[in-house]
């Protein structure tokens, strides 16, 4: 498996945790955050439409599982206009516990740092962190339940919504009623693109042998 493939999908009537890993680090590929998209409405519709023909036109199963995590990426361009700023929790997060911790070895991500994963499963049990609450930007807490694998996770909430959760399998989310409206958007466009495609395959199928487009070769004398 490639690294950072997505693990678990949500499908688009659901409101689950879609899980990503990626070196112990959530893989923000495929994670919504306030300001990871820079295009237009427009051009991202045109974006869905044209991944749409391409889904309805893959002919084998290698193509269509990197289609598949193309429609998750461009669903996190889509939503994110309306997102948390799930990165800078999540920056936010780790600077909260390693602050907490006095082990700086080990294995190292991104510019030489270790990753929030790692100091959570490296935490001294004697620091107690299923106990404390931290509290992040926009009213966001993070908490650290432990893990029946051994050490902690990480769960950053705000009003009910688990935004971030990390644990030994990996890091994933759950979506705000905003980012829901706004998947359900998505979809809408995606699933009418892709159908409208399949018709018009379909419709050249079924067509007769004599409309089917033939070679010409010019006769010259």
């Amino acid at each position: 498996m490639l690294n950072g493939l997505l693990l678990g999908v949500e499908n688009a009537n659901a409101n689950k945790t879609a899980i990503t890993m990626n070196n112990d680090t959530p893989n923000w590929t495929y994670i919504p955050s306030a300001g990871r998209c820079k295009k237009t409405k427009e051009q991202l519709v045109s974006e869905i439409k044209d991944l749409a023909n391409r889904v309805a036109h893959a002919n084998n199963g290698k193509e269509t599982e990197q289609l598949n995590q193309a429609v998750i990426k461009l669903q996190a361009d889509y939503i994110s206009d309306v997102s948390p700023d799930r990165k800078g929790l999540y920056q936010q997060a780790e600077k909260a516990i390693k602050s907490q911790s006095k082990n700086t070895k080990g294995i190292k991500h991104g510019a030489g740092e270790m990753s929030l994963l790692y100091f959570l499963e490296h935490a001294d049990k004697s620091q107690n962190l299923s106990d404390k609450s931290f509290s992040l930007a926009g009213g966001a807490t993070l908490t650290c339940p432990i893990l029946t694998t051994g050490g902690y996770g990480a769960v950053i909430e705000r009003g009910g919504v688990k935004l971030m959760v990390g644990n030994s399998v990996g890091w994933g989310y759950q979506m705000t009623p905003a980012e829901l409206k706004k998947k359900d958007e998505f979809y809408a466009i995606y699933n009418s693109a892709v159908k409208n495609a399949q018709k018009e395959i379909k419709e050249l199928r079924d067509l007769p042998d004599y409309l089917e487009d033939k070679p010409i070769f010019d006769s010259l004398a």
